[in-house]
């Protein structure tokens, strides 16, 4: 998704419950993109460029060959590197999930690497 995200004002908000880490944590005004409708990510759990987790996989004991793979999944994942949108958690979420699939690495590894 290439969107440039351009905000809606202040009134325009909408109160939307507001999540930590995956806990709700009660309801917020959220801004949201009047081109494409995406709500915006106002938590402090802020996601990370594609190279950050990159160079997490770097650090795993896996093949190149898997890398490349992991990573060609990542840069598909349609939002993967939106921050307007996405949360750094769903971000590990998602990594985790697409490093099980082409690895036989535990969670419990690949979330040690994060």
């Amino acid at each position: 998704m290439s969107c440039d995200h351009k905000l809606c004002g202040n009134i325009q908000k909408v109160w939307l419950p507001y999540e930590f880490r995956g806990h709700l944590k009660g309801l917020k005004s959220h801004p949201y993109c009047l081109k494409c409708g995406v709500i915006k990510n106002i938590s402090s759990d802020r996601a990370r460029p594609l190279g950050y987790y990159m160079n997490i996989l770097s650090r795993l004991p896996i093949t190149k060959v898997q890398t490349r793979l992991i990573a060609k999944d990542m840069e598909e994942f349609w939002d993967f590197e939106d921050i307007f949108s996405i949360t750094s958690f769903l971000q590990e979420q998602i990594f985790i999930n697409i490093v099980k699939k082409y690895s036989s690495l535990s969670e419990h590894t690949i979330k040690g690497a994060l």
